[in-house]
């Protein structure tokens, strides 16, 4: 399957480029995101919309069902130019690479939020917004499941790690009582 790190490179330099001019890049970034999520919550959706089987039409509908009015309508478009080419998997790929792209030009910061137990919506919007005024900067706030973490959370920023989790805590207890 090497043709789909390419075609995700593609998709997203092409809706990194639309994202640009018309001064989306944030709003397309937090919805790539959030599909992100959508897609390890739900990973029989990712599945239906890979899977050869099921024809294009039924693939089409049931992304505009469940994404409808939540995201953008370019994300849609692009997943569904990536459901009628065949390369629904690629899109933990493309969005990595939107969003890489959209952090190198400084756009915004990608941030990621591991998390040990679910959250709710309401929750993670207020960390977003917590982050986004403590750096001053639009933030993408991608939200990962963690149950390695036991309880507690986990924050990512530019490579540096804000460990707040039980794990990291009884890590560093450990490493005190060592000595």
């Amino acid at each position: 399957m090497p043709a789909q790190p390419l075609a995700a490179d593609r998709y997203a330099a092409a809706l990194y480029e639309l994202a640009t001019a018309e001064d989306l890049v944030t709003t397309i970034g937090r919805d790539l995101a959030s599909v992100g999520l959508l897609w390890q919550e739900v990973p029989e959706l990712a599945d239906a919309l890979a899977h050869p089987g099921i024809p294009r039409e039924v693939k089409e509908g049931l992304l505009q069902r469940t994404l409808d009015e939540a995201v953008h309508p370019y994300v849609i478009n692009a997943l569904r130019m990536l459901i009628r080419r065949g390369r629904a998997g690629a899109l933990p790929g493309m969005r990595d690479a939107f969003l890489s792209a959209a952090e190198d030009a400084g756009r915004l910061v990608r941030v990621v939020l591991r998390l040990a137990q679910p959250t709710r919506t309401g929750d993670i919007e207020r960390y977003r917004g917590l982050v986004q005024e403590t750096l001053r900067r639009e933030i993408v706030l991608e939200v990962e499941r963690d149950s390695s973490l036991l309880a507690g959370a986990e924050l990512v920023v530019g490579g540096r790690r804000l460990d707040a989790s039980l794990r990291g805590r009884l890590e560093r207890l450990n490493e005190q009582l060592k000595g």
